[in-house]
């Protein structure tokens, strides 16, 4: 009789677990648009105000989420607006996996020559896709496409002038062939001709939220910036300054998330930086340390393009 009960307990638990996470999945939150602004929500609530999907969330809500925003939501802050008695914990993911590799390179007369190699998986598995990708040095901005075999490699080949030497971008998005909203991106820093590597360091804080990038220079007496580009699978455009230091976001017609790339100089050196929007991957709350935990699993839609959802919560309390 005690294992019967026991039983139960366990099932009560996981019923009331799953609602909690369903609460958070398919729900607005308060207020519904919590995400547009610096608000504290009051109640916790991932879903897009409006949409007739059940599981269509909110992009600048999943931005907050994440301490790159100017606005992020601290643990305690979100814990209490989920008015649980658990740890919690959300991760967003792309549903494709994205490795670039360089592969060669070779000088002749004025122009180099890359090559990259681009692997594409869903779940862990080799899938077939459309590759484009947008090359970013301190002269413009460039692109290029090719496709993967079945196994899911492909190669984008390109050519750079050897006087754009320093810093260059190559950010590669991948669909799927079997569904457009499959789509991912993957960012690649190298050096052209150069053996500076201003791309480990940071001279910018870009927050995007409500269409706006907003961008803060960390130290302001010796960093400029020269360009902002947003580029997704399918179009690139340089987004309209439209006050200090704050950048337009396009509302690009695409199932794609969006890159922003920002071009600069510190002193003399050059420097790219860029972030995704929304701001994706996305790790937010407990590690669940020593405790146990329990897991579920959603595909969600996140501006057309699907992306894998995953709440952790906590044992509850008997």
């Amino acid at each position: 009789m005690q294992t019967n009960i026991d039983s139960f307990d366990d099932l009560n638990e996981q019923g009331y677990l799953r609602t909690a996470a369903e609460q958070i999945v398919t729900s607005c939150g308060s207020p519904i648009d919590w995400g547009s602004s610096d608000t504290l929500p009051t109640s916790l609530g991932l879903a897009k105000s409006g949409s007739s999907q059940i599981y269509e969330l909110d992009v600048d809500k999943i931005c907050r989420l994440n301490n790159e925003c100017s606005y992020s939501l601290s643990y305690l802050e979100a814990s209490k607006a989920t008015k649980l008695d658990v740890a919690f914990g959300i991760t967003v993911t792309q549903m494709l996996s994205i490795i670039v590799e360089p592969i060669s390179n070779s000088t002749i007369g004025e122009t180099t020559t890359y090559n990259f190699k681009v692997t594409v998986k869903a779940n862990l598995e080799p899938t077939e896709a459309t590759l484009q990708g947008y090359i970013i040095d301190k002269e413009e901005i460039s692109s290029i496409s090719n496709t993967t075999s079945t196994d899911g490699i492909g190669n984008l080949s390109f050519q750079l002038l050897n006087s754009s030497n320093g810093t260059a971008l190559i950010v590669v998005f991948a669909r799927a062939t079997i569904d457009d909203r499959l789509t991912a991106y993957q960012a690649y820093s190298f050096n052209h001709l150069s053996e500076e590597t201003p791309f480990n360091q940071t001279y910018l804080n870009l927050s995007p939220l409500n269409n706006r990038l907003d961008i803060t220079v960390e130290n302001s007496s010796s960093t400029t910036i020269d360009e902002c580009y947003a580029i997704s699978f399918g179009h690139q455009s340089e987004p309209p300054l439209v006050s200090s230091n704050v950048y337009e976001i396009p509302e690009l017609v695409d199932r794609s998330p969006i890159v922003l790339v920002i071009t600069g100089h510190n002193d003399s050196m050059f420097f790219i930086e860029y972030c995704a929007y929304p701001i994706v991957p996305l790790s937010f709350g407990s590690n669940f340390d020593s405790s146990g935990q329990n897991t579920f699993v959603y595909t969600v839609n996140i501006e057309g393009t699907l992306y894998k959802l995953i709440i952790t919560l906590g044992d509850a309390s008997k």
